[in-house]
This record gives C-alpha cells, structure tokens and sequence, in this order.
C-alpha cells in the first residue's frame, strides 16, 4: 500500500517500525546531535577500520539527528547500512528517512541532506562526480556509475533534441512514503547541476513519485515553481545547453585514474560477495510479490537457474541458506520492532499460511513467532 502522505505524517510501513509522526515545519530540535565519536563501535569493524556506511551516521548527525537514537530504534536497517549501504532495501531507505524526520524535527529532512552531502563523501563515486570537467560528463559518470554507489535504483539521462531529462527510477515498488529518497536524490544531482550553471539555477520541470507535501517552500528554491507529484517518474527536465556547462579544471589522467577505479567498482558487482548481497536484496524485494524463487531471482539477475546455483556454491552457499537469512532477519525485527499482526508479518516474509511461516521460523530459531516477540517483549525489546 502506498503511503497517505508525502511528508511522512501518515506512510503505512508494513514491516518496519513506524516512525512517529512529523513535528511542524521549523521545529528545531532540543536535544544534542550525536557526533562520529559517539558510537565508534558501530562505525567501525573488527578490523578497526571504518564501515563504509559510516558517513551516513556522520551526515545525518549534521542534520540534527541523534544518530544513538536512530541505531536503537532501527538495529537491523542501519546495521546494513553501515556495513553494506549500497544493498539496502528502498524501503530500508525510506524507513531510515522517516525516522530521521522524528529525530530532527525537520519535514524537508531529503531536502536537507541533499544541501549538506558532500560528494566527497562518496568515496570513488564522489570524486568521479566532483572532477567531471562539465555537467554533462557529470551526469553521464552519475548514471553509469550509480550501481557502485547504490544496487536498489538507476539513474538514466536522455537527451531529446534541445530538451534533457534525468530520472530517479526505484526498482522495487514501495511501500513506505519514498518522499525524502526522492527529494534527497533530485535535490543533490539540481546542486551537482549548479555548480556549472549558477547558484539560483532551477530545472525547467520536476516530477515526483510521492505526494505533494503541505509546505513546499522549500522546494520551490531548489527545484522551481513547476513542480508534478504523484507522477509516474522521478525526474528534472532542463535545456540541453546546461549539458556543456564546465564545472572543473580537472586533469584528464587523473579522472582517468578515477574512472579505471570505478570500473573495477562496477565489475566487482559481479563478485561473489557482491552476488550475495544482489540476492539477498532481491530476495528481499521479492518476497511479499511472490517472486523469491530461485528461478525468478536468477532471471532478474540476467543467469539461468543452473548457473546461480553453481555460482552460489562455489561462494560456499545455497540458496536456500540466503533465503532462509532474509526471512529470519525480516520477521526477527517486525516482531521485535512494530506490532504488526503475524499474519501480516507471514505475508510479507512469503508465506501465504500462518502454519507454514510458524513451521519455518521454528526451524530457524528454534522458537514460534509469538513466543519470540514474546521473549522480546519481557527484555524490552
């Protein structure tokens, strides 16, 4: 079901926990954000190295979130995000958001870190960005080079005659309001834009997946008056001479330092250890559309059923293994975390029968569902 509102205040999460709902427009928060030292036993490893999601907890502490909070109330989403952000659930994504909004009282949250992200924080895809020679070259390095950054949506430029559009495309249906991802995405590619055009540069036309928000001050200043919600696409539409726009000096062998370094990024996506997590995201995408056999997520991977099978044990598992993770992981935590009926919880794990989903989760924790929120219930979750 999709959400109600755009700006979070009514967003149906069926598995996730539901965030409270947004505070006014303007309301500042009260208490201190949390800084990088705070949980430093989140962001970094047992190596001791830091997580690559890390700057996320950093970038959403410059945006008054107290980031303590945010891993207490969301341990399985923002564990996968700091270990492994670029295979995420949208809805991950957007449930993260939304509890953002809570924590730091701000409803134009997406908005907000689009203005704070720097692309530097994106490791070899940032700099790819932020040494592009002119915004054209820019935006084409953005969309072939997205699955490096993030596995869960795409970015595409088309070019039509002296018109340009670029799309935001999520590619599992949501079902938790998506508006701050989209106006974090659009808002941060507009910025991108600017700093080859002007500081009060707008696009022409900008479309979006999600409800109109009440208040749309703001993002009238970041993306014009001529905005469209509830729209098939998210998406910018702007003159094709933007495209030439030069926003660097950058020396040419170092972006093409840059670029072979990206390369190696996105064939690694087709690693073993990436491979594992493109099936667990698609298992989890699939799962409440009845689309987590093997078969179906082969196909959506572009292989046969015989060659996932061989290529999932030569990385030392099943199938089956990373179905059951998934389907332990989701109903552990929308039994531990929101009061969603367990029926609801069966449907969405793809279990169509409560018996089946009981036999199933006993097999896997030893333990029926009930006794298990239960259990977690007494210990206070």
């Amino acid at each position: 079901m999709r959400a109600s509102s755009g700006d979070g205040s009514d967003a149906s999460a069926c598995l996730p926990r539901r965030p409270p709902r947004d505070l006014p427009y303007g309301r500042v928060a009260v208490f201190k954000p949390c800084t990088e030292t705070d949980h430093p036993q989140r962001q970094r490893n047992v190596t001791g190295t830091e997580q690559p999601g890390a700057w996320l907890l950093k970038l959403f502490a410059r945006g008054r979130v107290d980031t303590r909070q945010l891993m207490q109330r969301l341990p399985g989403p923002m564990d996968l995000a700091l270990r492994a952000p670029e295979t995420i659930t949208p809805d991950m994504v957007n449930t993260i958001l939304l509890e953002c909004v809570s924590l730091s009282g701000d409803s134009n949250f997406g908005l907000r870190m689009a203005e704070l992200m720097d692309a530097a924080d994106l490791g070899v895809y940032g700099y790819l960005l932020m040494n592009a020679p002119t915004v054209g070259e820019a935006l084409e390095l953005a969309c072939r080079y997205y699955p490096t950054f993030y596995l869960g949506a795409a970015l595409d430029l088309s070019v039509a005659g002296s018109a340009v559009r670029l799309t935001y495309r999520v590619k599992a249906p949501p079902t938790v309001s998506e508006r701050h991802d989209n106006e974090w995405t659009l808002g941060f590619l507009a910025r991108l834009i600017r700093r080859g055009a002007s500081a009060g540069w707008t696009p022409g036309n900008t479309t979006f997946t999600h409800v109109a928000p009440r208040d749309r001050r703001e993002l009238r200043q970041v993306f014009g008056s001529n905005l469209h919600f509830r729209h098939a696409i998210n998406s910018i539409e702007f003159s094709a001479d933007v495209l030439r726009y030069r926003i660097g000096e950058t020396d040419p062998g170092l972006l093409r330092v840059l670029t072979q370094q990206a390369d190696k990024l996105l064939a690694g996506i087709h690693d073993e250890d990436a491979l594992l997590q493109q099936v667990r995201l698609l298992i989890l995408e699939g799962l409440d559309r009845g689309r987590a056999d093997e078969a179906s997520v082969a196909t959506r991977l572009g292989v046969s059923a015989s060659t996932l099978k061989r290529r999932l044990k030569q990385a030392g598992c099943t199938y089956r293994e990373l179905r059951d993770g998934v389907v332990e992981n989701i109903a552990k935590s929308a039994l531990s975390q929101t009061t969603v009926p367990i029926s609801e919880i069966a449907l969405r794990a793809g279990y169509s029968e409560l018996s089946a989903f009981d036999r199933a989760f006993m097999r896997l924790t030893g333990m029926t569902p009930l006794e298990y929120r239960a259990g977690k219930a007494r210990r206070g979750g």
